[in-house]
């Protein structure tokens, strides 16, 4: 029972054991010069953070088994934990083709180390031949939109099909022909269907079945560095590096960079086109994305395939990038040339699948690998914006604005005040800042949107109700530079980030409590990039504390059905689910229903990414007019909001889905300063 036993048998397998290895290796060294060629990326910090999140999401699929998924999921976390239990029995059989009695030591069937792992590798085995075939029947009858169904899906579950079945038949004919195998309960399943076969043919079986695993074993090792399926190579290193800070994009220097953004494939970062490497093509970013459920060209997916198709088709291209730069300056980091044919962006990616993007991190949520879809996305709109300038009419008056008077609204900085008329609001220029507990950051919205400013007020009297200490900025505030940052703006989000950090600087400031979520994600986890550190804290949340310190007691009853929509800045980028529904079980008598997309899965207002000053033209609905139609789904009296955008976005697409007789939309912090 050794398929090499014979001089032509051993040529063959060392022939075909080096030649794949060399195969897969200048795959592999080709992938890597790609990433080399790309753009500089840290992602080498905390490493115990990164080990633990490979264990929870890579080995643990924490993410692939979503309840909303859980039978595919299922399928997917089998075929890869039995792919790690079959690991050690592969390696005996690459090894018994040089020594046929080779097995890694302690791992012999005669040992009883080596006997339970028989036992725990046929169930794997078993188990992942089962989740193939189901893989098999979603792909040929249920068919779901999501999936891409290629011809490469198949070959590769079929390879493993294959490296399952043979693996059974090979300990069948061994055992039938009497040799020790060991507990290998499906091997003599196998051996009694054998049993019947002469000697001669069994060994005929067994040979066929080795050989027809090895050459299964290295094609399917050499195919995937060329096929959707190198996420099996690159999926624990995707993970590892995945980023760590939540809510926050990479920042620009314009003093070093030779580019602005990204406007060719390699101006990416490395993890960024690693990422790209890795996608399974799932389509669970395209069912979470809020643009592509309401008919924008935008599918998170397709960008990751065009991307991949275009670096395959320009590959050899950007190899030798790769080599005239480390000729030219050593390091593999210098400018290369462009890439001719069409453009990257513009041409593959397209300018309005960018504008689309609302930056809700939806698709990331989903993705079970962690893949990062908002970076690539803005970076190619930095490249638009500050290279090209090509930007809609509207977008670019919301950029004069706010460099000139550091609002988007474009109203004078003079009248951020005016909200306070008839209010005892404290200024920060009239108190000491170190008696303070929060500085009142209002912004823009709360100075300037009619909506947003009678939140302003609620927050002032809730605020000296509990007796809290505090005082606003008033005229000394500027916009924090969000809508300019994620519309793809750098240098005026700089230029504004600098000057609220010298303010803050100028007064001491250290904790900061801000009403709209987008202001609370860009203190917190943008404004540390430039040396700005503080403690910020949600409206939503510092309430909920003054209740539970008893400052703050709310008595007056209010009987309605309230669902709340999730603010994606609030939500998936900083994880602050509890506190807003928490304070609204606060309120005597209210009712709390959830939307089916909740949560983590929440669904877009429509209005982040700077899509709140953008005209939303193209798809078959808006995405506010849809998000307002799961929440009508639920029968609420109110739509509770925490965002001034989000307030606005339910209620114009309450108004335009004719639903303003059968509810309305308010901010919690209304709701809990109407109870007091």
């Amino acid at each position: 029972m050794n398929p090499t036993g014979n001089l032509f048998g051993m040529l063959l397998y060392i022939l075909v054991f080096f030649l794949s290895l060399g195969v897969f290796a200048y795959l592999i060294y080709r992938r890597l010069a790609v990433l080399r060629l790309a753009e500089a990326q840290d992602r080498f910090d905390r490493p115990w953070q990164r080990i633990k999140n490979v264990f929870t999401v890579a080995f643990g699929q924490k993410k692939i088994l979503k309840k909303r998924y859980i039978a595919p999921g299922l399928m997917h976390a089998f075929i890869f934990w039995g792919f790690i239990a079959v690991a050690i029995n592969t390696i005996h059989l690459v090894g018994q083709g040089f020594a046929p009695n080779f097995y890694i030591p302690g791992f012999a069937p005669d040992q009883p180390v080596g006997q339970f792992y028989l036992v725990f590798r046929d169930t794997f085995e078993l188990i992942v031949s089962v989740a193939v075939l189901f893989a098999f029947y979603r792909r040929f009858f249920v068919k779901p939109k999501r999936l891409t169904l290629s011809f490469d899906a198949n070959m590769v579950l079929g390879l493993i099909f294959i490296l399952m079945v043979t693996d059974f038949i090979l300990g069948g004919a061994s055992i039938a022909n009497g040799h020790f195998e060991g507990p290998t309960y499906m091997g003599h399943l196998f051996a009694g269907w054998f049993n019947n076969y002469s000697q001669a043919t069994n060994i005929v079986i067994y040979n066929v079945a080795w050989w027809l695993h090895i050459f299964a074993l290295f094609f399917f090792m050499d195919w995937l560095p060329i096929s959707k399926h190198f996420h099996v190579v690159t999926a624990l290193f995707n993970v590892y590096f995945g980023a760590l800070e939540k809510g926050a994009l990479q920042p620009m220097d314009f003093e070093e960079l030779e580019h602005f953004g990204v406007s060719e494939v390699h101006h990416h970062g490395w993890k960024s086109l690693l990422d790209v490497y890795t996608c399974t093509e799932c389509g669970r970013c395209q069912d979470a994305c809020p643009a592509f459920a309401t008919g924008k060209e935008l599918n998170p997916k397709e960008i990751n395939i065009h991307t991949r198709e275009y670096i395959d088709e320009h590959e050899s291209t950007l190899v030798s990038m790769l080599k005239q730069n480390i000729r030219s300056n050593g390091n593999g980091n210098g400018e290369a040339t462009s890439i001719e044919g069409p453009a990257f962006v513009g041409d593959i990616i397209k300018e309005n699948v960018l504008w689309a993007c609302t930056t809700c991190k939806a698709c990331e949520e989903a993705c079970p690998l962690n893949i990062e879809f908002i970076d690539r996305i803005v970076d190619m709109r930095r490249s638009l914006v500050l290279e090209e300038a090509k930007i809609e009419k509207q977008v670019a008056t919301t950029f004069k604005n706010m460099e000139n008077q550091q609002n988007p609204w474009g109203l004078a900085g003079s009248t951020r005040e005016e909200w306070t008329e008839g209010l005892d609001v404290p200024r920060i220029s009239g108190v000491d800042p170190d008696e303070l507990e929060v500085v009142y950051w209002i912004g823009c919205a709360g100075a300037f949107d009619d909506r947003a400013k009678q939140v302003s007020k609620a927050m002032v009297k809730i605020l000296n109700a509990a007796g809290v200490k505090y005082a606003i900025l008033g005229k000394k505030e500027v916009c924090t530079g969000d809508p300019a940052r994620r519309i793809g703006n750098e240098y005026v989000f700089q230029m504004l980030a600098e000057q609220n950090i010298e303010t803050f600087k100028e007064y001491n400031i250290s904790t900061l409590l801000t009403q709209c979520p987008h202001c609370f994600n860009t203190f917190a986890n943008e404004y540390p990039q430039f040396g700005g550190e503080y403690e910020v804290i949600h409206h939503t949340t510092f309430v909920k504390n003054l209740i539970e310190q008893g400052r703050l007691t709310l008595t007056k009853p209010r009987a309605q059905r309230i669902t709340y929509h999730d603010s994606c800045y609030l939500g998936r980028h900083n994880d602050i689910y509890a506190d807003p529904r928490d304070l609204l079980l606060a309120i005597p008598d209210v009712e709390v229903v959830e939307m089916e997309n909740s949560k983590e899965n929440g669904f877009c207002c429509g209005a982040g990414g700077g899509r709140m000053w953008m005209e939303e033209t193209e798809g078959h609905t808006k995405v506010n007019n849809e998000r307002v139609n799961q929440a009508a789904a639920v029968s609420p009296d109110t739509v509770g909001t925490a965002c001034p955008f989000c307030a606005t976005m339910i209620s114009d697409g309450i108004n335009e889905n004719g639903l303003a007789d059968q509810m309305d939309t308010e901010d919690i912090i209304q709701m809990v300063a109407g109870s007091i």
